[in-house]
């Protein structure tokens, strides 16, 4: 079991970057969408699915975060998330990485947003019989993300963002998959 999902754990970047690279073929064709950079931040609601030894959890969270976008192929990403209702094990992991941000060329208003980063988690594991452990600062993680936003000048929706966490304890490595929507705002008005 262990094996399947270290297996799983590589297929989910390739995974992400063939979702969004259909966009980055036709951008090498079409002219450009949009010009300038965009430094925005972004909150979302939704779920949190974690696996812990042979059980599924679910949690309810917020997340947040801001992003500095110097070309499509290039931005950084800073993001945090807390999932406590409804948790057994609760998490929140704060990383910081690498953001692609690719258009649609024949639908201006979409965008194709991929993160990948590293970072640390307040995150609380179980021991061999599911008790929680305390909750500890710290602890390793890494995120996979892709979402789709739908701009509307400054303020985006973004229908969709999900992301892939791991977070590694003493006891063990807790996997996570989180789906959440929300919105993004762009404090620069000019667009790619």
């Amino acid at each position: 079991m262990l094996r399947q999902l270290k297996i799983a754990r590589f297929i989910w970047m390739p995974v992400l970057l063939v979702a969004s690279g259909s966009a980055l073929v036709h951008g090498q064709v079409a002219a450009p969408a949009y010009s300038g950079p965009q430094f925005g931040a972004f909150a979302s609601f939704g779920g949190l699915k974690t696996h812990v030894i042979n059980y599924t959890y679910n949690a309810l969270g917020v997340e947040g975060g801001i992003f500095e976008q110097r070309s499509p192929l290039f931005g950084i990403e800073a993001r945090a998330a807390t999932y406590p209702m409804y948790a057994r094990y609760s998490q929140s992991p704060f990383t910081a990485g690498y953001r692609l941000d690719l258009h649609a060329h024949r639908l201006n208003d979409l965008q194709v947003d991929a993160y990948f980063g590293g970072g640390v988690s307040r995150a609380q594991s179980a021991l061999s019989r599911y008790q929680a452990t305390p909750v500890a600062w710290a602890r390793p993680c890494w995120q996979a993300s892709q979402s789709i936003t739908l701009m509307m000048g400054h303020l985006s929706w973004k229908p969709y963002d999900a992301t892939f966490t791991q977070t590694f304890t003493k006891e063990r490595t807790l996997e996570g998959f989180s789906l959440t929507t929300g919105l993004a705002y762009n404090f620069r008005s000019n667009r790619w």
